[in-house]
């Protein structure tokens, strides 16, 4: 679990030693535009970590409403985990079932994303793609559609990502 307050501990010490190494333009994660669900590799969206009274995450919009329709029940596996690591309303950063994540950018989903959560997932993101390099890690832009934050405030925390991350965005209609 990602710590969002600061703190001295040897796992946060080597996250800040891990963003100002990538800051230097070392890497950089890759920007598509187009349908993410269409692409290969791990699929990652960003959610809440707001329970139902049944333990299911509510996903009712935007990338995590697709995912929920096209993995039926992944609502009440990703709940039971949120469940079983921080609870209702908790902070968990980054999770996974097999080759789906879900990234956290807010505790409710009815309010605006938060730039400390995505740092955190983010975060998490990064060490894992660093550590599976072989994977394409797919997620969609963190923040900036029902999170309602403006891409130029999400952009610089993007920079830790590696290259085997690819940010997307939906085609503008």
């Amino acid at each position: 679990m990602c710590q969002v307050v600061k703190g001295a501990s040897p796992k946060f010490t080597f996250i800040k030693q891990f963003e100002v190494h990538n800051m230097k333009g070392k890497i950089m994660p890759i920007f598509k535009t187009g349908e993410m669900f269409r692409s290969t590799g791990i699929i990652i969206v960003t959610t809440n970590s707001f329970l139902t009274s049944d333990e299911k995450l509510v996903m009712g919009r935007g990338a995590a409403w697709q995912l929920k329709l096209k993995v039926p029940g992944i609502d009440r596996i990703f709940g039971k985990t949120i469940y079983e690591t921080c609870g209702h309303l908790g902070r968990y950063g980054l999770i996974f079932n097999g080759k789906y994540g879900a990234a956290q950018v807010k505790c409710r989903f009815n309010e605006k994303a938060c730039l400390e959560l995505i740092k955190c997932s983010m975060t998490m993101l990064s060490i894992m793609a660093i550590n599976n390099r072989t994977n394409i890690f797919n997620i969609n832009y963190p923040g900036i559609g029902n999170g309602g934050l403006k891409e130029d405030h999400v952009k610089p925390i993007l920079a830790i990502l590696p290259d085997n991350v690819h940010v997307w965005k939906k085609k503008e209609v």
